[in-house]
């Protein structure tokens, strides 16, 4: 398990399942994620447990102080020789929404990357409509790198999408507390 200052992470467990289907189905959560609904709300929950945990081996539970599950992080699109990844979150709970959660999320996982994984470059990817997403990576300390023009399409239109990166030489690990054992 992870230990951040507010959240901490964790493998995802089938007791999470039920809870992952709901989020998924929620337009909300959906746009915020992906920028689009209804697509992963039509899945059915054998098709959302096989991408969370056969698909996707790398994604995990953020859990806040109470134990209770908050939401998901993990990363893809792994470069070995670059030692890079893509960086991935989402918080289920709308009351969590602005209070740091991500961010500490982030931060602790970002941590984990670099000193355990050896990773030396991170990237995130969100559209351009959703704000809360890139303020919690900045707050992460992730830099805006650049816009892929018209990467999305948004409730009827074409959005841009925007391209944060964080490099190790970057990250304050000093910040963060030290995990109290490997994923």
């Amino acid at each position: 398990m992870l230990r951040g200052k507010k959240t901490r992470i964790r493998p995802l467990e089938i007791d999470d399942l039920e809870q992952l289907y709901r989020w998924y189905g929620d337009p909300v959560f959906a746009l915020a994620v992906s920028g689009g609904w209804p697509p992963a709300s039509f899945l059915r929950r054998e098709e959302i447990e096989a991408r969370f945990y056969e698909e996707d081996p790398n994604r995990y539970a953020i859990v806040d102080g109470a134990d209770e599950l908050i939401g998901t992080v993990g990363f893809d699109q792994v470069n070995p020789p670059a030692r890079s990844a893509r960086l991935f979150l989402g918080l289920g709970r709308p009351e969590t929404w602005g209070r740091g959660l991500g961010a500490d999320a982030l931060r602790i996982f970002c941590a984990y990357l670099f000193r355990q994984c050896n990773f030396r470059r991170l990237t995130a990817e969100t559209w351009d409509g959703n704000a809360r997403a890139a303020a919690c990576y900045r707050r992460a300390g992730f830099v805006l790198e650049g816009t892929l023009r018209e990467a999305y399409y948004v409730e009827g239109e074409y959005r841009h999408g925007l391209i944060f990166a964080l490099l190790k030489k970057e990250f304050s690990l000093t910040d963060c507390q030290t995990p109290e054992k490997k994923l």
